[in-house]
Order: C-alpha cells, then structure tokens, then sequence
C-alpha cells in the first residue's frame, strides 16, 4: 500500500516540475502520450475576417437544376467605387441580374442584392442554353454593366428521345413509371419493394 501512494506522490511531483517556465505534460497511461494545454488563450481570435474582395470582378454562372442557376460574383475596388458613386447620382439604379435565354433570344431582369456576393436565379426553362449580366438597372432602357458571366445550358427535366437498341420502349415506359413517372417531389409512388424469389 505504501509502494502504491509513494508511486501517486511522486508522478504528482513530476507533473509540478517546470521545464522553460511551463508544466511539464502529464503522460496518458493508457496510450503513453503526453497531454498538452492548448496554448491559445480565449482572447486570442483563431480566424480572422474574409476581405470584402479579391481585387477582381467577375460573375460565374453555375447550373443547380433544370430550373435553376447558382450566381456569385466579385468586385475590384475600382469598381466597387465606380458602382458606389454611380448609386449616389442616380437614386432610381438598382442592381439587377439580367438574365438572356440564347435559344429563345429572350431577356429578362431580376432584382438581387450587390453585397450578398451570390444568388440564385430561376431561370424556368429546361434544355436552354443562359448567360447573365451583373449590373445597375432603372428598369427601363438604362444599364450598366458590371460583369457579364460564363455561358451554361440546363438539362433536360425528362427522359432523353435517344433509346438504347437493347431496352425496348415498353420496358422503358415500365421503369420510368417505377420511378415515380416524372411526378415531381413525390417518392416513386406506385413502386413498391418486392424481394426477389430464390
């Protein structure tokens, strides 16, 4: 009993011992490795704040879905300055996404906000080819553009026209009704679990 408490005492006094003013780490005795202090105090920050730019303006245009585009986009401060003074002068501007559909050669606006950085836009059609401008609008014949983005196309919402040799239409139709049948936001409905007989 001695032997054990005299054993206690003396990794207690090398736990208290200092090296270079710090306490000596404690060792772990189930995988014998010593256990540190975090050295960073609670006042000291551990990130520090993004910038509100990387010096280059751009716009990129990302497909979601048939439906939908994901946008983000950035500024150089020049112009961000530009954008700023051009908001001062002309209080009826707004920062709009304008949205052309390439196949339908239609146009359309969408109001969005300059420092979210990043929208979504529905842009509805699927199966079209779209690109955006980022810019300040009034809603009628004036606008300025900031940044013109890339091209993308959105897929298609159905099932492609083009049929392997080997799959008959009648199978086709058959597993695409399985599938739920192009019933959008439903979980196959009419297909049910059926275990394969031995």
């Amino acid at each position: 009993m001695r032997k054990k408490s005299r054993g206690k005492k003396a990794l207690k006094k090398a736990a208290r011992k200092r090296i270079g003013g710090r306490t000596r780490p404690a060792k772990d005795t189930a995988k014998n490795l010593p256990i540190f202090e975090s050295p960073l105090q609670a006042s000291e920050p551990i990130l520090t704040d993004l910038p509100f730019s990387y010096g280059q303006t751009q716009l990129v245009l990302l497909v979601r879905d048939p439906y939908w585009a994901y946008s983000y986009w950035d500024f150089s401060h020049e112009t961000w300055n530009w954008i700023r003074s051009l908001l001062k002068s002309d209080s009826r501007l707004k920062p709009v996404m304008r949205i052309h559909d390439l196949d339908q050669k239609n146009v359309f606006d969408l109001l969005i906000s300059l420092e979210a950085k990043n929208w979504y836009l529905h842009l509805g059609i699927p199966d079209h080819r779209f690109m955006a401008e980022l810019g300040l609008g009034d809603g009628n014949a004036k606008f300025h553009l900031i940044a013109r983005s890339n091209e993308v196309r959105t897929p298609r919402d159905s099932p492609s026209d083009q049929i392997d040799a080997e799959w008959n239409d009648r199978d086709f139709t058959e597993i695409y009704r399985l599938s739920g049948g192009g019933d959008t936001g439903l979980s196959s409905p009419g297909s049910l679990f059926i275990p394969r007989q031995a």
